[in-house]
């Protein structure tokens, strides 16, 4: 018996060092919006996957490098790219599934003796759906992202590279581009 709680007191004595000596989580975010038009004029809009420039005011153009390839360019300074392709498109159920293949190295820093690159946003294997349902004679338009933060080693984490920096950073995509696309559909 007093090995057993010898044990179990060594084990719960780790267990703090072993959940902070891990990469990143996977983290979510999701976001809804009401508009007060017809699902099917919203999702004209949202639909066309070489139309973000349209109602999203971080991006300033978007090319289409073929059926399923984009490459946006940000009103940010240096004009950084985000390049995404496109998994899933469908116009019936009004719903388009995209993730980020590539993106600009913003700038790079000496951190814990290794370079370390800055992206465009501060995360990678992000993943994406974005849907239009009828919803109380308007539309819900609803943003989904899923994704790590970029800076992929255990901590520590330079600055603006964290989890909760990810998060943010995702949240005020979708906030904006919801906020402006509701603006511009409600005028």
């Amino acid at each position: 018996m007093k090995k057993l709680f010898q044990f179990f007191a060594a084990a719960m004595m780790v267990m703090p060092m072993l959940a902070s000596a891990h990469g990143p989580t996977r983290q979510m975010v999701q976001e809804t919006i009401f508009i007060n038009a017809a699902p099917e004029e919203v999702w004209a809009m949202v639909g066309d996957f070489s139309g973000l420039d349209k109602w999203h005011p971080a991006v300033a153009s978007t090319e289409l490098k073929d059926d399923k390839t984009r490459v946006l360019t940000l009103n940010a300074e240096g004009n950084p790219t985000i390049t995404e392709e496109l998994d899933k498109l469908d116009d019936e159920k009004m719903m388009m599934v995209y993730k980020i293949e590539e993106m600009t190295v913003v700038k790079t820093i000496e951190f814990n003796s290794q370079e370390t690159p800055y992206y465009t946003l501060p995360v990678t294997n992000y993943k994406s759906w974005l849907s239009v349902k009828a919803k109380d004679g308007g539309s819900e338009v609803k943003w989904k992202g899923k994704f790590y933060r970029s800076f992929m080693a255990n901590p520590p984490v330079p600055e603006g590279q964290s989890d909760q920096d990810a998060v943010d950073a995702i949240t005020g995509v979708y906030t904006s581009g919801l906020n402006n696309l509701k603006a511009i559909m409600e005028k």
